[in-house]
């Protein structure tokens, strides 16, 4: 009964919602979900990007980090730190009212790989769930657009320092994506990383390794254990630290996950190292794939 009475308002609401917009006495109002690291917060808030520069309403509801905050296994921390890195970003927050009403009435729920409607087919406000696909042209040139590593912070430990330039950044993700199964994100083959490392000595003759994990003891017993260059482990940073740090390099080595990739994205001059699989970013030049 109760889900039927839901059903019953949803409709009602969408159907006064898009009269009122088309009326143009309201815009249309657009709320993004967000969650998870700091590579899946700036693909979500460009969601919302896409649909301000089309003239709606976006908000943001960030409940997420309010009650969970961690990852898939619930042991790793998940921070909201979009805004420290980017502070000066437009961004607006669901009031907890309206993220109950929007979520409750307007929901266009989301598995990996739907396509975010164009802004056109929109005629009423909607609440996005989840992950939604974008084109990549879209993607990049937003990307670009709002995630210019030189309106970044630069995190106060590293202002006025730069990464040599034969520094190789390696990203190294495990904490929930460790067993390589996960159906958005994939994982990386066995021996992976070592073979990455030998194509750097070979190309790039690197005169340090730099390395980013949620599990820097794993990195240590499992990868650095055989290597002849000098190399740290960077620890006790925030993820938008990380981030900056490893978009310094300009060689990248990329993990399971996003994080690799995002670095690589916001320099174009960096070379990027990717596992030669199906979750590869292939559209991007200067990229090798190592099986």
């Amino acid at each position: 009964m109760k889900q039927k009475v839901l059903e019953i308002l949803s409709k009602i609401f969408r159907a006064t919602d898009r009269l009122l917009c088309w009326l143009h006495i309201k815009r249309p109002t657009v709320v993004v979900y967000m969650d998870g690291g700091l590579s899946s917060q700036m693909f979500m808030y460009i969601h919302g990007r896409y649909y301000a520069e089309q003239g709606f309403e976006v908000l943001y509801d960030t409940h997420w980090f309010d009650i969970c905050g961690k990852d898939a296994d619930g042991k790793m921390l998940r921070n909201f730190e979009l805004l420290e890195m980017w502070p000066t970003l437009p961004f607006k927050r669901a009031t907890d009212r309206q993220r109950k009403y929007y979520l409750l009435f307007f929901i266009a729920d989301s598995s990996k790989g739907v396509d975010l409607p164009k802004a056109e087919q929109l005629k009423h406000s909607v609440y996005f769930n989840g992950y939604w696909e974008m084109s990549f042209a879209d993607y990049s040139r937003l990307y670009a657009t709002y995630f210019d590593i030189t309106n970044a912070s630069v995190p106060e430990k590293y202002v006025g320092k730069e990464v040599e330039k034969g520094v190789v950044g390696i990203h190294v993700r495990r904490g929930d994506l460790a067993k390589g199964d996960n159906p958005a994100y994939g994982g990386v083959s066995e021996g992976y990383f070592s073979r990455a490392i030998d194509f750097c000595n070979k190309q790039y003759k690197p005169t340090k390794f730099l390395f980013f994990s949620d599990e820097p003891d794993w990195v240590e017993e499992n990868i650095c254990q055989d290597l002849k260059q000098p190399y740290e482990i960077v620890k006790d940073n925030k993820a938008w630290e990380d981030l900056w740090l490893l978009s310094q390099c300009n060689v990248i080595v990329a993990s399971q996950g996003s994080f690799g990739k995002v670095a690589a994205q916001m320099n174009p001059e960096a070379v990027l190292i990717q596992c030669d699989n199906k979750f590869a970013v292939r559209e991007r030049a200067n990229s090798h794939y190592i099986d």
